[in-house]
């Protein structure tokens, strides 16, 4: 079966943080339909007259109440991915983030979803989807 294609382009910001290892921050969820682990930095949709950077610091805080000053652009993707049987269209504002050393991090954002750090050697694992497609790139770049 063919997923129906998306309704509407939705606007995202993501928040990339690492620690010293490396490792990115993400959350993740499991597609009901594939069985896959889907795994994404933080942040969430953009909201009308709002810019990507004011979306970092609302998500971030709602989210893991993180409290985040001066996201800093990496670059902007455009994300075309299956989900839940759905065919999702986003354009994925990639911004990066110094979190205080001191920040206490939950276990599941408020939504319910896994919080954790993807280590360096799993960010092409096969049996792991880190979306949006193109993000390890544009990380790799941005290390250059």
């Amino acid at each position: 079966m063919t997923a129906a294609p998306p309704d509407r382009i939705r606007a995202i910001a993501i928040a990339v943080v690492r620690d010293a290892a490396g490792r990115l921050l993400v959350t993740s969820t499991v597609d009901p339909v594939t069985g896959r682990t889907l795994a994404r930095p933080p942040g969430g949709g953009i909201e009308p007259g709002e810019l990507a950077a004011e979306t970092i610091v609302r998500e971030l805080d709602e989210e893991l109440g993180l409290a985040v000053e001066a996201p800093r652009l990496l670059g902007v993707l455009e994300s075309v991915l299956e989900f839940a049987g759905r065919t999702l269209h986003e354009h994925v504002f990639v911004l990066e983030i110094e979190m205080a050393a001191d920040a206490v991090l939950p276990s599941v954002t408020d939504a319910g979803h896994p919080v954790w750090w993807l280590p360096v050697e799993r960010f092409r694992d096969p049996e792991l989807d880190l979306v949006p497609a193109g993000l390890v790139e544009l990380l790799d770049d941005a290390d250059a």
